[in-house]
């Protein structure tokens, strides 16, 4: 089915799951607020990805779904009655299909995963494993010939935010110093490099470039990681303390670049215009890595398992235990130097 651009003016885009999912399809937005300026455009996400969406001046609103809560038959009852002209479902899982098909929207997009085309009259195979996660959340807008003018990660902060993160700053006195921010978040065990490597990287980085490093941890055992390091480096090592993504976000967008494994703070980062290097191992870098041209990605590519997706690993996790410090330091170089980062060697 063709898109009659001028039947379209409410929109609802649906992508559930984490801060790092919802960041890497915010382009869609810009995009879609160029093509149809005066519609509605909504957003249906999983509660705790919502933040990421607040002020997003392409939105008119975003809505959540907690499986553990909410109903599912009030929430598809829902969606109908906002009479949708047309609804982007960039998750394509079981739930979302069914939602973006009782929705009744004239026009349905999504992709085309096994059991699941029933739902949708626009239909695209997609490049799922392919292509970054970013272009392929824009290939949706490709398959109804909507232009791309943008391809920005957005993420917005305000003034409570920047002074959060300022007067961090300046109790630590960090204005003046190049700060490398430290994310130890993850997933699962696998993705994360491990502390003792993250121990001697930082000794390895201090010896070279006068530098200070603001430690990322989310749940309690990444708090007890940052810990665990701030211990063995007392004296160029800072804990961030926990906050909420853009509190978070805010402290990112002051360090001079940040380090770290795949996740979401990872991905603020990009957003944040901050020079990014992510850690690779079972996830796939060229899918999933910081997004922009002056981010770059570490890995072992001489491993034949690199990017297996595996939440366990029965070979020790070489991926990561195995990468390369010697590697990594390059890629640092290399950041500082396309991005020309002014430091003191």
């Amino acid at each position: 089915m063709k898109l009659d651009k001028d039947k379209v003016k409410k929109i609802l885009v649906i992508k559930f799951g984490g801060i790092g999912d919802i960041l890497l399809c915010t382009p869609v937005l810009p995009n879609l607020k160029n093509y149809f300026p005066e519609a509605e455009i909504n957003f249906l996400t999983v509660r705790h990805s919502r933040d990421i969406l607040i002020d997003n001046p392409y939105l008119t609103r975003a809505f959540t779904y907690d499986r553990t809560e909410d109903k599912s038959w009030c929430l598809l009852k829902n969606i109908r009655q906002q009479k949708y002209d047309l609804v982007i479902d960039l998750y394509c899982n079981p739930r979302t299909a069914l939602i973006t098909f009782v929705s009744g929207a004239r026009y349905r997009f999504g992709y085309t995963f096994r059991g699941r085309k029933y739902a949708y009259n626009i239909k695209a195979e997609g490049r799922g494993g392919k292509v970054h996660i970013v272009e392929f959340n824009l290939d949706a807008l490709r398959e109804m010939d909507i232009p791309i003018t943008s391809k920005e990660l957005y993420l917005s902060t305000n003034i409570v935010h920047k002074e959060f993160s300022d007067d961090f700053f300046s109790r630590n006195n960090l204005d003046s110093e190049f700060v490398i921010g430290i994310s130890l978040t993850g997933g699962w065990e696998a993705k994360r490099y491990k502390i003792p490597d993250y121990i001697e990287l930082i000794k390895r980085i201090s010896s070279k470039y006068d530098a200070k490093f603001l430690l990322f941890g989310g749940n309690k055992r990444e708090l007890e990681d940052c810990r665990a390091i701030k211990e063995a480096l007392p004296e160029n090592t800072y804990i961030s303390p926990y906050s909420p993504i853009k509190y978070l976000a805010s402290m990112i967008s002051r360090c001079s670049m940040v380090i770290g494994n795949d996740s979401g703070p990872l991905h603020i980062s990009a957003a944040m215009k901050v020079p990014t290097l992510g850690l690779y191992g079972p996830t796939k870098s060229e899918l999933a890595k910081p997004y922009g041209e002056k981010n770059l990605a570490v890995y072992n590519e001489n491993l034949d398992c690199l990017g297996c997706g595996l939440l366990n690993c029965n070979i020790g996790n070489i991926c990561m235990t195995e990468l390369s410090k010697d590697k990594i330091m390059k890629n640092i170089d290399e950041l500082i130097k396309i991005n020309n980062i002014k430091i003191s060697n």
